[in-house]
């Protein structure tokens, strides 16, 4: 038994909540989050439905896709709590329609697989759901810089492409070599959309000037990625996920999931403390990256789909969770 296997073992008999509560705590607390704040926006969440019921797309009350407009809509007032309601409404149903899409593909794929021929020469897509996000990226030039706008196009092809590539048999067989080290990080880079959520930090209408945070961009995307490892890593382990980065690198790097997962914690705290730098003193940017930021933590201890409750890291504020219009 390897080295990886053999933590992959420890962590399977022993459970990962009596390490994983003071570790993820030490590292939100790194970062300067306290506590996610008190969230009520009607307006917000009636005008979120109102958009997602112009879509077209099924959602009824209870149903999956309801669920994943509430995740949806709580990213944005979460993450963005100061961009103009338009702005929070185009991410709010974004994210809803991306959840969807990466939950789905591997249902459909003669409808997912073309899409992006289909984009590219401007037909018709086959379906409401992907009609519908076509039509999303596409608007992404009414609200950033058309620069900013590419990148969140080009994140979200390659995250289509990767759903779609997650679902096919050729990766699911995959007999990995140690000679493929970089293809953890290159799915996880593609899957996480993140180039386009660190852009939809800076909406041209309050953030005009690109030099103000293209630096960050990076670390960013990182951050979004890296977080999102660490705070889903309970649920994933709980559910015997293998599949994800921190599994495949630490089959990569000869390691234990635990193990690995310290790194990624230390890298997303290095990430952090670079892109602040990057803003330090550059308002409205600084406030807009640190809200995010902070944002992001609040998102998943606010959110079950995360399950971070059952290590006594959830919070409960229901104005956000419950998504619903007061």
């Amino acid at each position: 038994m390897s080295q990886s296997e053999q933590g992959q073992h420890a962590t399977d008999s022993v459970g990962a909540e009596p390490y994983l509560r003071p570790l993820i705590s030490s590292f939100i607390s790194s970062i300067g989050y306290t506590t996610a704040p008190v969230i009520s926006d009607g307006t917000y969440w009636s005008a979120l439905h109102q958009r997602a019921a112009n879509t077209g797309i099924p959602h009824p009350e209870g149903s999956h896709s309801f669920k994943c407009l509430k995740v949806g809509g709580n990213y944005a007032i979460a993450c963005l709590p100061n961009h103009p309601l338009d702005v929070q409404v185009y991410v709010g149903i974004y994210t809803w329609l991306a959840i969807v899409i990466d939950d789905v593909a591997c249902q459909s794929s003669e409808d997912f697989e073309p899409f992006h021929e289909r984009f590219a020469s401007g037909k018709p897509q086959p379906t409401i759901l992907l009609e519908a996000w076509a039509g999303i990226i596409r608007s992404a030039f009414d609200y950033w810089d058309p620069m900013a706008a590419n990148f969140i196009v080009a994140a979200s092809l390659d995250f289509h492409n990767a759903c779609v590539l997650e679902a096919r048999s050729e990766l699911r067989c995959l007999v990995r070599t140690k000679g493929g080290h970089s293809l953890a990080w290159y799915m996880r880079s593609k899957s996480g959309v993140a180039d386009a959520y660190a852009y939809f930090t800076f909406p041209k209408a309050i953030y005009p000037d690109i030099s103000c945070f293209l630096e960050a961009i990076p670390d960013m995307s990182a951050y979004f990625c890296l977080a999102n490892d660490v705070l889903s890593f309970y649920k994933e382990e709980k559910a015997k996920e293998k599949g994800n980065y921190i599994n495949y690198r630490a089959y990569y790097e000869d390691s234990d999931t635990r193990t690995v997962l310290g790194k990624v914690i230390e890298q997303t705290q290095n990430a952090v403390r670079r892109m602040r730098v990057v803003v330090k003193g550059r308002e409205p940017y600084e406030q807009a990256l640190n809200n995010h930021i902070l944002g992001y933590i609040a998102f998943h201890t606010l959110s079950d789909r995360y399950m971070l409750s059952e290590i006594g890291l959830g919070e409960d504020a229901p104005s956000v969770v419950n998504g619903e219009v007061p």
